[in-house]
């Protein structure tokens, strides 16, 4: 039976599509519009339909628009559609569309929309908008009639978004920076509109000239104004030591998508650094851990972490990502673990100032990390009944949708090969075979095993047997 694969158990839903709370105090779910697909019946049918499952092991925002737009190239040839869609260096097909020798490029140069051929109207020359254009398009294709309204919607908005992105080309009137000029980007007399930052004029920029490895990039305008604005962190690290340099989430002027595209694209092409990912545009953004890599593979699966030198009462400015943070190791992660002590998504200015708002606010212990936590759970360790950090459950999972047991508690039935808890810890709850000394997951596993067992040595009797009758006629 074919199931969803983009999560295993409650643990890992939470971490894809839990809600979360932002500087603001706002509250969101996480990938929402990932979850709307998955829960889309429609796309189920289209799955088994196609025997194509990928769409529902998807675990970031990235890989669905890679997955989707792919998807749709190669669904028009597999349709066998007639005419050839050129946009934005990708091949589309369709049975009414196509393009021309401009490849989709309108002659007045206009950025948002998209020069095409209607072969359903004497092959007229005509141009549409490009999120407009683009929803015809994947609409002809058994996968975009299947999709839910908001994800055609948001993978449109996507798409006129990145279109506009391939037609504004190198943006003269733009002007690309990366320095150290931290306190350029957060005020606001440099910018040219609001950013919709809560760090803006804060003060708080010294926190990346002196805690960490990172560097300023920007957009200015031909006024010199700050228009879009993002940190690289230069030195960051993988749990396999491999190296990266990532830029952080953007901002931009009223909040403007395309120009925290165009800001990522100028990197992409500058000689001045040279980035391996960058933090998702758009929805997701505000996750820890939707990086993007420069190529558009999701990157969300990798546990990064920086150097960060940061004391009790050091300047701390607001962290979107590397926000859990190690004082003894002097790291910050963007993952929740074992190993943190503090959580940098403060705006009181440093550690300390936070922990003076926190001073009221009820601790509990945690058994497991021997240390007091904002919020427990209780698990199951070896059999005994635990607290446990509820920022820090990964060495948990949750199990038959009742409690979150340790890792080392589970082992898998020997009979359905499921995953059951071990005996070791939990024989009373398990099912035990005197007759073939194991424990199994049920009394229907059980019995299984045992009617298995008996006819497995009735066959074996039966051999010895006729074994030795053949040995008797050999010896008369």
């Amino acid at each position: 039976m074919y199931r969803i694969k983009s999560f295993s158990n409650a643990r890992e839903f939470q971490e894809l599509f839990g809600v979360q709370e932002h500087g603001n105090g706002v509250k969101s779910r996480r990938n929402r519009i990932l979850l709307a697909l998955l829960k889309h019946k429609p796309l189920w049918s289209w799955c088994r339909e196609n025997n194509n499952w990928d769409l529902l092991a998807i675990k970031s925002m990235a890989e669905l628009k890679k997955t989707l737009i792919d998807t749709m190239a190669y669904l028009g040839v597999e349709q066998g559609m007639r005419y050839k869609v050129e946009l934005n260096k990708t091949t589309f097909r369709s049975n009414i569309y196509s393009t021309d020798e401009y490849n989709g490029i309108p002659e007045d140069g206009s950025c948002s929309y998209v020069r095409y051929v209607n072969h359903s109207n004497n092959n007229g020359i005509f141009k549409m908008r490009a999120g407009r254009f683009f929803a015809k398009i994947i609409g002809e294709t058994t996968l975009g009639q299947a999709l839910p309204q908001q994800v055609t919607t948001w993978l449109c908005e996507e798409f006129a978004a990145d279109w506009e992105i391939y037609m504004s080309g190198t943006l003269p009137e733009f002007t690309l920076h990366v320095d150290d000029d931290f306190k350029r980007i957060y005020s606001s007399d440099d910018c040219a509109d609001d950013f919709g930052s809560c760090m803006e004029d804060k003060g708080f920029y010294s926190f990346y000239e002196d805690s960490v490895s990172a560097k300023a990039a920007y957009l200015t305008n031909k006024e010199g104004l700050v228009i879009a604005r993002c940190v690289i962190f230069t030195d960051v690290y993988d749990d396999e030591g491999n190296k990266y340099v990532l830029a952080e989430r953007q901002y931009s002027v009223d909040g403007k998508d395309i120009l925290k595209r165009v800001l990522i694209e100028q990197l992409k092409k500058t000689d001045k650094i040279k980035i391996d990912g960058f933090k998702q545009i758009g929805a997701g953004c505000s996750d820890v851990r939707t990086f993007v890599g420069v190529n558009g593979e999701s990157l969300c699966d990798k546990r990064f972490e920086i150097k960060c030198d940061l004391e009790w009462d050091s300047v701390l400015s607001y962290q979107d990502s590397f926000r859990y943070f190690n004082m003894s190791e002097k790291k910050a992660y963007n993952h929740a673990n074992k190993h943190f002590d503090y959580v940098l998504d403060t705006t009181c200015g440093s550690l300390e100032n936070a922990e003076c708002d926190d001073d009221e606010e009820e601790m509990f212990y945690a058994d497991y990390q021997d240390r007091d936590a904002y919020e427990i759970v209780d698990v199951y360790f070896h059999g005994d009944t635990i607290t446990c950090d509820a920022d820090c459950l990964e060495d948990f999972v949750y199990f038959n949708n009742e409690y979150y047991h340790s890792e080392d508690d589970l082992t898998s039935c020997p009979e359905c090969k499921e995953r059951m808890l071990s005996p070791d810890y939990y024989a009373d709850e398990l099912h035990y075979s005197s007759i073939t000394n194991r424990h199994y997951c049920c009394q229907s596993c059980q019995e299984k095993a045992e009617q298995r067992y008996k006819e497995e040595r009735e066959r074996e009797t039966s051999q010895i047997l006729e074994t030795v009758e053949e040995e008797a006629l050999i010896a008369v």
